[in-house]
């Protein structure tokens, strides 16, 4: 285990960078946003980063980021939740997107807890931040094995109640960040999935077959819509999403009811358009609104748990 000072943020905060190694497999995380900095094998790295902790305050894109507390879209930036309306931040085309200003990914967090191949990380929040109702907790756990699977942990509490849905925003490259995603192979066994409209925001769920969005066979992410994919695939339990380069493959396993894909299209700045893909494991886009979705709350003495796996396999 390795463990520096990364930088120093704006407001004169330390971010520290944690990184692990076992077997041939290795992984790092930052404390500002929990970041999954790097995750790969030998020498080679799957996942896209920045260099200096002023490109991720200022980032727009969430990459590697712990997104919380309510990761996606929520429609015209507010809800009801037992009578109460709540108005968040309007930071997405007139809706809320990945929590605004209070999400987890743009805070500072404090390492709990070290392992021979494991971290903790904890976040506290205030009550209201970004308009969201009770002050929060959330401690995320990576674990990495020797088989190469990288396993996150997240537990979010709050003293009041509110919609939570908890992800990580890694962009992954199987061929070690060179090149586009667009020959990534994608097999997807979900049978129905999000459909949205121009603003992404939930029209229906939608059976897979005979549209673009079915992947239950396998199929190379640009061969159908340029390659640009954003949308939330309806998942079951044991399903497993397998996506696979030219280096290595990868398996991607939750314990939630859904998987957004994006196949980074408005990837900007040091990284170029579909250089990279997210698995965003998590509730439905805009669950909130929608009580035909299955719906996750914290509240005062139930905090919310939920698992993602993400599984290397080199080639």
């Amino acid at each position: 285990m390795e463990r520096y000072v990364f930088g120093v943020t704006r407001k004169g905060e330390n971010v520290e960078r944690i990184a692990f190694r076992c077997g041939r497999f290795h992984f790092s995380v930052l404390t500002f946003g929990a970041v999954l900095y790097s995750f790969g094998y030998d020498d080679v790295n799957v996942v896209l980063n920045h260099e200096r902790l002023s490109e991720y305050e200022d980032d727009d894109t969430y990459m590697g980021e712990v997104v919380g507390p309510y990761a996606n879209r929520i429609a015209n930036a507010s809800f009801t939740v037992d009578g109460m309306r709540y108005e968040l931040d309007r930071n997405n085309n007139g809706n809320n997107l990945h929590s605004g200003s209070a999400c987890f990914g743009k805070q500072v967090w404090s390492v709990i807890g070290v392992g021979e191949s494991s971290v903790t990380l904890s976040l506290s929040t205030p009550d209201g931040l970004g308009g969201f109702p009770g002050a929060h907790e959330c401690t995320v756990t990576y674990l990495l094995a020797d088989n190469g699977s990288l396993v996150i942990d997240y537990i979010v509490s709050s003293n009041r109640k509110c919609p939570v849905s908890v992800t990580n925003h890694s962009y992954f490259n199987l061929n070690g960040g060179e090149g586009d995603i667009k020959s990534h192979v994608l097999t997807v066994p979900a049978e129905s999935y999000v459909s949205v409209d121009e603003r992404l925001i939930p029209v229906s769920v939608s059976p897979v077959a005979s549209t673009d969005f079915d992947f239950r066979t396998p199929h190379a992410i640009g061969e159908r819509r340029g390659g640009a994919y954003d949308n939330s695939f309806c998942i079951e339990k044991d399903m497993r999403i397998k996506v696979v380069g030219d280096k290595a493959s990868m398996e991607v396993w939750t314990t939630e009811p859904a998987v957004q894909i994006y196949t980074g299209e408005f990837l900007s700045g040091d990284h170029e358009p579909f250089t990279g893909v997210c698995f965003e494991s998590g509730r439905y886009p805009d669950t909130p609104n929608h009580s035909e979705y299955p719906q996750a709350f914290t509240e005062r003495g139930k905090p919310y748990r939920t698992t993602t796996e993400y599984r290397l396999e080199v080639r």
